[in-house]
């Protein structure tokens, strides 16, 4: 009890609100809390550390406003850029829908409405066990349990049975540890670029964590420890647990789903918005801080960033082998989407899909709007989220300049394990077979394992061993090494 009196009184601390304080303060006197503004006079004051007290600062002058239309909006940033911080031309809150407003508005907005849904909820479920082993490296230890903890209070309301985190500092420990809770692991080896920390989770309730050094949570790099990386594994896990305990999320890849089945985008966007969201509130930093950090962790392509939503819908191969990166997209459609609805209706989606067994109808049931109104309004407010223009299609399972697009397109086969017949010229007619698609290109004469494949291709034999293509828990597939 005395625990969730703790992070309740830490989420109201938290709530994130965008209206200054306003008080009467003199500088070097104190002040509560870091970051906190007060104007005063016309000057602006900020909560200050200086040593080990937090003190106000000597203030600037506020700037007048600008009239209205007065300003340029900036130019799109580059896909390898990242969004400049900087504050509103005009002090509005952002209007659901809306077409035109800076990048902080709607991040603010959609935090803003997260952290009011996050305040509202009350655990709801013991269902869950956390393990660390008493070796594994102490900072990432502490941040790791205190965002596992708010992970658990917020969701584990949906779980109806045991939920397990592991973390240790040896693979076979965390294997056995999870294997020991329900889990079904041969290895923990997944890495997405964090040092010193790789990562399993299965189709199960379970994620386990093999930390090898140790590394502090930074605001403005919220990915680099790991701490936004668990909570977004988490909701992988909480996206089973909405959908049904013993229903897998069927998402559109080469291999299954249709166009009933959960975009790629919405898979694995949402879980991005909830990893830096959670990481954020659970270890005092906000959410705005971190957001260029996501930019910066796309792979710097040509293309990246530059396809309509629609074209992030599918996902073939894992992350950057995928032929569109569904992550960044993604990640901004569930902010636009929460800042225009709010987060329990994006939820709702998940809880609706249940009933309807169709992602286009319980998006619409949940949102209110359908999914192609959705995406209309989505490329016209793109700019204003931070994305570059669309200059790239996604043909079949390969991205296109637009300006290099063929003038026809045979007809797409997006499964490798059989052959679909293509659509008839005329009533009756004998369906043609279509032939699969070549994988993602790898040297099959090297240690392919880790890379990219497509479903139902035969193992790779090399000098280097056997390589069968395995389908990972979140929809990717990799070439692995058989053991």
């Amino acid at each position: 009890m005395r625990k969730l009196t703790a992070i309740t009184i830490a989420l109201s601390m938290l709530l994130y609100l965008a209206t200054p304080v306003n008080a009467v303060v003199k500088p070097g006197t104190k002040c509560a809390k870091q970051g906190q503004t007060s104007t005063s006079s016309g000057v602006k004051y900020t909560c200050v550390k200086s040593g080990k007290k937090l003190v106000w600062n000597k203030g600037v002058a506020v700037k007048k406003p600008a009239p209205v239309g007065s300003t340029t909006p900036s130019a799109n940033p580059s896909p390898s850029a990242s969004p400049t911080p900087s504050a509103s031309p005009k002090e509005e809150s952002f209007t659901p829908w809306a077409t035109s407003f800076t990048q902080k508005q709607v991040s603010d907005e959609a935090q803003k409405k997260f952290r009011e849904w996050a305040l509202a909820q009350t655990d709801k479920s013991r269902l869950h066990k956390f393990i660390s082993h008493p070796d594994t490296p102490w900072t990432r230890a502490r941040n790791f349990k205190k965002v596992d903890e708010l992970d658990v209070k917020l969701f584990g309301q949906f779980f109806d049975k045991q939920s397990t985190t592991v973390l240790g500092t040896n693979e076979k420990w965390v294997v056995d540890q999870l294997n020991a809770n329900g889990g079904k692991y041969k290895q923990c080896d997944d890495n997405s670029g964090n040092q010193g920390l790789n990562y399993c989770l299965d189709q199960g309730t379970s994620q386990g964590y093999v930390i090898t050094s140790d590394q502090a949570f930074q605001a403005t790099n919220p990915g680099g420890d790991g701490s936004a990386l668990l909570s977004h594994e988490y909701f992988h896990i909480v996206q089973r647990a909405l959908l049904g305990s013993n229903i897998g999320i069927p998402t559109r890849s080469d291999a299954n789903g249709t166009e009933d089945s959960f975009p790629v985008w919405f898979v694995e966007g949402t879980a991005n918005f909830v990893g830096f969201s959670v990481a954020a509130l659970a270890l005092d930093a906000t959410y705005w801080e971190g957001r260029p950090a996501m930019f910066r962790y796309a792979p710097q392509n040509p293309d990246v960033n530059r396809n309509t939503l629609e074209d992030y819908e599918i996902r073939n191969g894992p992350g950057n082998y995928s032929p569109t990166y569904p992550y960044i997209a993604g990640q901004l459609a569930s902010e636009y989407l929460v800042a225009s609805v709010g987060f329990q209706k994006m939820l709702d989606i998940w809880l609706d899909f249940k009933n309807t067994k169709s992602f286009e109808k319980s998006f619409q049931n949940a949102i209110g709007i359908s999914k192609d109104a959705f995406y209309s309004k989505f490329e016209a407010a793109r700019g204003n989220l931070g994305l570059p223009p669309v200059t790239w299609k996604l043909v079949c399972l390969t991205n296109t300049l637009i300006s290099e697009l063929p003038k026809t397109t045979p007809p797409c086969n997006y499964n490798t394990n059989r052959n679909n017949p293509g659509p008839s010229t005329s009533p009756g007619a004998t369906p043609t077979p279509q032939p699969a698609f070549t994988p993602p290109p790898v040297d099959r004469n090297a240690n392919i394992d880790g890379l990219g494949c497509h479903n139902g291709e035969p193992d790779v034999k090399n000098s280097f061993g056997t390589f069968a293509c395995t389908e990972l828990p979140n929809g990717n597939n990799l070439w692995k090494k058989k053991t």
